[in-house]
């Protein structure tokens, strides 16, 4: 079964006016398998396999002139340092579109060396697991089965193989990509301690992030537990939502905000695994403001921090989400509860705040 990504035609396009193309995301968005139908004459090669990661890291050079072209470069974050070199084979044929496709699972040192070696040769693109709206595109699953998605996430291979029970892949996944490639980042001495971590994050979804009191729960350092949540968004599993300023700067709440860049995680790690799981749980509201945080960014391509904010003051007014578009400001509220009393909605008290800027609001709960 293959479910058809909406960056799709992104991509296509990206191959065709510039000589890299890199897609990021977390592990099993599904990178290589999109890379691999979109681009099916390329050749294939991964760096997950340590004795090639070996090679492209200690002869850099030889290891790309002896690629066959266009090529596949999976998993490109086990070799960081070929990016140098990718730069000079680029440059000697600048025109030549779509010759080096790379994937990586780690954003922000991939973007480090990039901005280094590639700035001007490149297009960067980050999959996201599967959204509603391509689940219903699809055309092969009911509006029981996508409503699921709240608590089952949207990992491609939950939804291609019915077969293969939720539980068993989120705990596989933790221990085989999430543990192992954070091995790679940082020093994890306990993996107890990374395990309540990550219990703890879920515990603090849509929450500021307060490095002390999160200290104090797992039992490590400060400094520690800053090198975990920086892990965790430069892997992709976590989204770190700062709130929105446009220099109105009065009394404003500075701290971000935690999210989960896949419900189904969140989802697992906070027991719930049906929807009389998540609809009786004390988490319910928590949950269902991820998953719209999840949708605004997979369906229209948000970014946090640059076009996706919350909003928090010292006098308690409160909007989950801010969307900037087109100097318009879109209020976005995500309420649970089927049957919402608008009287409670912010919406009118920040419209005065905001009185010079043009604004939407938008209301998101299950019923609608």
């Amino acid at each position: 079964m293959w479910i058809e990504r909406e960056i799709t035609s992104k991509i296509i396009n990206a191959a065709k006016s510039r000589p890299v193309l890199l897609l990021t995301g977390a592990r099993q968005t599904g990178k290589s398998s999109l890379l691999q139908r979109v681009f099916p004459k390329a050749d294939y090669i991964t760096l997950d396999r340590i004795q090639v990661a070996e090679e492209a890291v200690t002869n850099p050079t030889y290891f790309l002139s002896k690629l066959k072209l266009p090529v596949i470069v999976d998993e490109i974050q086990y070799a960081p340092s070929i990016f140098r070199e990718l730069k000079v084979l680029v440059d000697r044929a600048r025109q030549k579109y779509g010759n080096w496709i790379v994937t990586g699972s780690q954003k922000f040192t991939l973007m480090k060396n990039i901005s280094e070696s590639l700035a001007g040769r490149v297009s960067i693109y980050s999959l996201e697991t599967l959204s509603v709206k391509e689940l219903r595109k699809s055309s092969f699953f009911s509006q029981e089965e996508i409503l699921s998605s709240i608590w089952k996430g949207g990992y491609p291979e939950l939804w291609a193989n019915k077969l293969l029970d939720s539980e068993t892949f989120f705990e596989d996944y933790i221990q085989t990509y999430i543990e192992r490639d954070l091995k790679e980042i940082i020093n994890v001495s306990s993996l107890r301690d990374f395990r309540r971590f990550l219990r703890i994050c879920s515990l603090r979804i849509g929450q500021l992030v307060n490095y002390t009191q999160i200290s104090k729960d797992v039992g490590v350092s400060n400094n520690t537990i800053k090198n975990w949540i920086a892990a965790l968004e430069a892997s992709g599993i976590i989204y770190i939502l700062p709130p929105y300023f446009d220099n109105i700067g009065k009394r404003m709440i500075k701290a971000p905000k935690l999210f989960f860049a896949d419900n189904g995680l969140a989802a697992y790690l906070l027991g719930i695994n049906s929807y009389d799981d998540w609809y009786n749980s004390l988490h319910k509201g928590q949950i269902w403001e991820n998953f719209v945080l999840n949708e605004l960014i997979k369906v229209y391509s948000l970014i946090p921090g640059r076009n996706l904010f919350f909003y928090r003051d010292q006098n308690a007014l409160e909007m989950d989400f801010i969307v900037e578009k087109n100097n318009v400001l879109f209020f976005v509220e995500a309420k649970s509860s089927e049957v919402v009393n608008k009287n409670k909605l912010n919406f009118k008290k920040l419209k005065k705040v905001f009185a010079d800027r043009k604004t939407v609001n938008l209301l998101v709960s299950p019923s609608n």
